[in-house]
């Protein structure tokens, strides 16, 4: 691709095609970053929670699904994964 040496050699076109690829590049910029944004509150707000169950869970009974899953795990040292069948 050529560039063009002054404005008058650049068509309507292709300035609109210009305009248009730069809009789209910044409309990805932003939603990426709007993403990654929300996935830290989010991140944020789990760690939090968390937290707090620890410490309001460690006077309360432990929670036994949690413990005999990782023991299981621990245990063999694997983790059980099912397969669906290939159709």
């Amino acid at each position: 691709m050529r560039f063009p040496s002054s404005t008058s050699d650049t068509s309507p076109y292709r300035w609109l095609l210009l305009a248009v690829l730069l809009s789209v590049v910044l409309v990805q910029i932003v939603a990426m970053v709007s993403v990654a944004q929300s996935q830290v509150q989010k991140a944020e707000l789990r760690e939090a929670a968390e937290r707090a169950g620890q410490v309001a869970n460690a006077g309360a009974a432990p929670n036994l699904y949690a413990a005999s899953r990782s023991s299981r795990a621990d245990a063999r040292g694997l983790m059980q994964v099912g397969y669906a069948a290939a159709r």
